[in-house]
């Protein structure tokens, strides 16, 4: 278990309310600041672990509906990493995500080495897929029943340009790659490969803020920034301008 304060943040958001965030990722944490909430980092090693445990019914009626392998689906994966973190704290609000790179119908996930990774680009090289990120949010443990999880799924579809051997190897040499779904980053180098997004780029990332500032709220957590307003501004503070790709959406 990883327990991390991010730079300017504290235990609470608003008074009423201790935010954590199940999540290691430096762009989840970046992005959740810049909505300006105050939160804790607490990631467990559930992702790691093999998923072994049936999936709750009541859980699988409440998961966003998409066709894709249901140990995979990322709204379930966000759920578990969300369970975790919320049993060493019952009485915060916990979010939870994940996201995977889907094409043809097969998952992508992080490559198992560089040649895996340049497999990987090599697929996605030239063609549109799609990428998933679910999104689990679970409200505090009361003494009256357990409130049931809000969950989201969001997907954008991505296609890379033509991209040959030479720059692909290129790009795994720099190592971003290596612990990216779908042997990609987005936001880093490996958004020079792409061509188009339709629609959220935040979701891409790996944390769409629409959805994220939507599901807070309905959790209590108010007082966060305009997600698009955060989504120029986050753009701003890489040195990047608002993507040319229509639509342009947080």
């Amino acid at each position: 278990m990883q327990l991390v304060l991010p730079p300017g943040a504290n235990n609470s958001t608003g008074p009423a309310h201790r935010l954590i965030l199940a999540s290691a990722s430096p762009r989840r944490q970046e992005l959740l600041s810049a909505l300006g909430a105050h939160f804790e980092v607490l990631a467990t090693s559930v992702e790691e672990e093999p998923n072994v445990d049936p999936v709750p019914s009541p859980l699988l009626d409440l998961l966003p509906r998409a066709a894709l392998p249901l140990l995979q689906h990322p709204t379930l994966l966000a759920w578990r990493k969300a369970t975790a973190a919320a049993i060493h704290a019952p009485d915060a609000v916990v979010i939870g995500a994940d996201t995977i790179v889907v094409l043809d119908g097969m998952v992508l996930n992080k490559p198992l080495d560089a040649a895996h990774a340049q497999t990987m680009l090599s697929q996605l090289a030239g063609r549109t897929h799609t990428v998933y990120t679910g999104l689990c949010v679970l409200l505090p443990v009361t003494d009256s029943a357990t409130d049931p999880p809000l969950l989201a799924l969001v997907a954008a579809e991505v296609t890379f340009a033509p991209v040959h051997a030479e720059a692909i190897a290129a790009y795994v040499a720099t190592g971003e790659p290596l612990d990216k779904a779908g042997a990609y980053g987005v936001q880093g180098m490996g958004g020079r490969l792409v061509q188009s997004i339709h629609g959220s780029y935040t979701a891409v990332v790996g944390f769409p803020l629409v959805t994220v500032h939507t599901l807070l709220g309905q959790a209590g957590i108010t007082g966060l920034a305009d997600p698009k307003e955060t989504y120029h501004r986050w753009l701003r503070a890489q040195g990047k301008e608002p993507l040319p790709w229509p639509p342009t959406l947080p």
